[in-house]
């Protein structure tokens, strides 16, 4: 049976979709947060607080960590809180691009027990609950194994490519993409398209929490740059960065860093 919190998300996930399927980019509101944050948008704004009202409603008792806004009561006085990116990739969709993504997550006790990755323009809904599997549209997911040659797929930002975040002769060997969703990055890595990804900076916790169980339930691992697992709703409402998807290249990766 999934599990209950799964389907509210899943029924967000979709609401928000065609939310943001509305908005025409060449007419888009969108201004810069406070302290160069990044831009946000009309849509961003919308869909916030069409979620906001939808799941509270249905989790009452429920704290709430959004990118876009906070509620009356801190989210890590709670035990279980919603964790929501309204748009992961908001440049992707200001410019009229399909690599954006919706994020949602339910976090209980410091771990992620559901959660959802919307991409409504490829119509790709990944999704997973603890101890049920990671899903695509209704298939299982499974992280992709290494093959003899040992070439890595690698799905990160550019940074990566620089000889003096690796320890010496020991860069690993890797073929790299990007995508401007921290949150797609992952569940693609959950897919098997990527044996792992990576991002150095702290993340946010609504850009890496949803993605994480993704990776786990198809049989991966997710460590932050220290190589400890992350925690989740926390007052700082940040990690430590991310290395996630094969264990065996999570570990080739985490101790090649030069940090």
């Amino acid at each position: 049976m999934q599990d209950p919190d799964l389907n509210l998300l899943i029924t967000a996930a979709k609401k928000a979709g065609e939310l943001a399927k509305n908005y025409d980019f060449r007419k888009l509101k969108v201004w810069e947060k406070e302290g160069g944050a990044g831009p946000v948008t009309e849509a961003d704004i919308e869909i916030d607080r069409m979620l906001f009202k939808y799941l509270t409603s249905a989790r009452p008792d429920y704290g709430w960590l959004c990118e876009e806004s906070t509620s009356d009561i801190p989210h890590y006085e709670k035990n279980c809180a919603f964790v929501i990116d309204p748009i992961d990739g908001t440049r992707d969709f200001i410019k009229g691009g399909n690599n954006w993504s919706h994020s949602f997550s339910v976090v209980k006790n410091g771990k992620v027990s559901a959660a959802v990755v919307y991409v409504p323009k490829q119509d790709l809904l990944f999704s997973a609950y603890l101890g049920g599997g990671s899903w695509l549209n209704g298939e299982r997911l499974q992280i992709k194994e290494l093959s003899n040659s040992g070439v890595i797929d690698l799905i990160a930002a550019k940074l990566v490519e620089d000889d003096k975040i690796w320890k010496a002769n020991l860069k690993p060997k890797f073929n790299r993409e990007h995508k401007p969703s921290i949150a797609f990055r992952m569940a693609s890595v959950s897919q098997g398209r990527y044996h792992a990804m990576m991002t150095l900076r702290d993340s946010w916790e609504w850009d890496v929490c949803a993605g994480s169980l993704l990776i786990n339930e198809s049989g991966g691992v997710v460590v932050d740059r220290c190589l400890s697992t992350p925690v989740f709703n926390t007052k700082r409402q940040k990690t430590s960065g991310i290395i996630a998807g094969n264990r065996q290249v999570v570990e080739q990766v985490g101790s090649a860093l030069n940090l």
